[in-house]
């Protein structure tokens, strides 16, 4: 897979020959895409690729590169040869002034907002937008706080805020912890949402995953959004050369971690841990500490998040 650049993409597009795919939800596929681009949600590539990828030489974009990059894995795990990801995303092409289409409203088949949930869960979760707005609504309200003073409080925008309640803007990792950490909750329960069912199967194909800023690193809650505790499971994934701050959590907090896959250097307190293919730390992650990904091959890893 080859990483390119908007202005290559550009030049790649104007050659001819090459499958723009957009691996995006329909929900933000409906805000604005490339031109040309055919929508295949990145779960639907993963249940059906054979499918969605008839043919080789296909440019994937996302809205920031983190999932275009999954999507050039599964084609290269067909045995395409020719799979390119665009850096920065829509996101990029858009700050760079390109044109950006935008379906009518009147077009129901892109204007839906979500998918049929998978066969085999027992109960329809609503979609993770959804949940975080939800959320953060009720930790507003709760405390009788406006937009205005959630944003004195947490350092966010009144304007982003509000999209994320009403659920038109996919808050990235940082922006969540930085509302958890400011009203004092843990994590996942910026992810909990109701559900009534005692047994869920949570597909790799279906999963949804919290996504940095920069779109390399992502967080995969592996446990049901409605089961948030005292203890959390997560899987993570850091781009090649990435890296991710994190701030420190709620005092006593503390994290296991395992790499299952790649390399990672874990900084926190002044000290630098390096870890290799299944090493694992046990550390108290109420300080601020950072995960940086020393290799060009990505990094997985899995967190076991415990609070006091």
């Amino acid at each position: 897979m080859k990483h390119v650049t908007v202005r290559e993409a550009e030049a790649l597009l104007a050659s001819g020959g090459v499958e723009l795919i957009d691996v995006r939800e329909p929900s933000e596929w409906a805000r604005g895409h490339l031109p040309g681009a055919r929508l295949v949600p990145l779960g639907t590539l993963r249940t059906d690729p054979k499918s969605a990828l008839p043919k080789d030489n296909v440019l994937f974009v996302c809205a920031k590169g983190g999932r275009s990059q999954q999507a050039g894995r599964v084609a290269e795990e067909l045995g395409l040869t020719q799979v390119y990801s665009l850096d920065g995303g829509t996101e990029e092409w858009a700050r760079l002034g390109l044109p950006i289409d935008v379906p009518a409203p009147s077009a129901p088949a892109q204007t839906a907002t979500t998918d049929a949930p998978p066969a085999d869960f027992e109960a329809t979760m609503p979609e993770l937008d959804a949940v975080i707005g939800n959320n953060l609504r009720e930790l507003r309200t709760a405390r009788n706080l406006s937009l205005d003073a959630t944003a004195r409080l947490t350092g966010l925008s009144r304007t982003l805020l509000g999209q994320i309640e009403l659920g038109t803007n996919t808050p990235s990792v940082g922006v969540v912890w930085r509302i958890a950490r400011a009203y004092g909750v843990p994590f996942a329960t910026m992810l909990a949402a109701p559900r009534t069912t005692t047994t869920a199967l949570l597909r790799k194909a279906s999963a949804k995953r919290l996504i940095s800023a920069d779109g390399r690193f992502s967080s995969r809650a592996l446990f049901p959004f409605g089961d948030a505790g005292k203890v959390e499971f997560y899987e993570l994934w850091l781009a090649g050369h990435g890296r991710e701050d994190a701030e420190a959590h709620q005092p006593g907090t503390r994290e296991n971690l395992v790499v299952t896959r790649g390399k990672l250097v874990l900084e926190f307190g002044g000290a630098t841990h390096e870890l290799s293919e299944g090493d694992a730390i046990v550390f108290g992650a109420d300080v601020p500490h950072s995960y940086r990904n020393p290799a060009s091959e990505e990094c997985w890893m899995h967190l076991v998040m415990s609070y006091a």
